[in-house]
């Protein structure tokens, strides 16, 4: 259980996923959903009945599947979660976004709300001072091209 919002990973994964398509399509269907989380459409129909028992979304007759506010709430601090430590990831650690977002996704569920604000203080320290934020990308890039040659291994 992820200790904010009572949910599993896995759950909050869902919330996430219906969330975004709702944004881009207006709803979900288990189809986008299967093929967005790669799960098979029985994982989605069990993940959509246990969402739906903590009424955190609701579907519609035809299969068309939308967030109740409280569900709504619950994604969009996921997703908060997830843009802040994307955001750490590529632009203070140099990640490319892809390995950024997914390490996210899986770091996003391990952590609390203080250690997300830290992550995000920091971020916004580095990039509140155009001085302080050249001086620890480059002072950082070094140090890791030094520290990832003689530990390779």
């Amino acid at each position: 259980m992820v200790p904010e919002t009572g949910l599993s990973a896995q759950m909050e994964d869902y919330l996430e996923v219906i969330c975004e398509l709702c944004r881009e399509d207006g709803v979900a269907r288990v189809k986008a959903i299967a093929n967005r989380l790669l799960v098979t459409y029985p994982s989605v129909v069990g993940a959509i009945k246990t969402l739906k028992q903590k009424r955190l979304v609701r579907q519609e007759r035809y299969g068309y599947i939308r967030l109740t506010p409280e569900g709504e709430a619950i994604a969009g601090e996921i997703i908060g979660r997830h843009e802040i430590l994307t955001r750490f990831l590529v632009d203070i650690l140099g990640l490319d976004p892809q390995t950024a977002s997914s390490d996210a996704c899986r770091i996003e569920h391990a952590v609390g709300p203080e250690t997300i604000r830290r992550f995000r203080a920091v971020a916004e320290f580095i990039q509140s001072d155009p001085r302080i934020n050249l001086d620890w990308k480059k002072g950082f890039q070094g140090f890791y091209k030094k520290f990832a040659t003689r530990n390779l291994t």
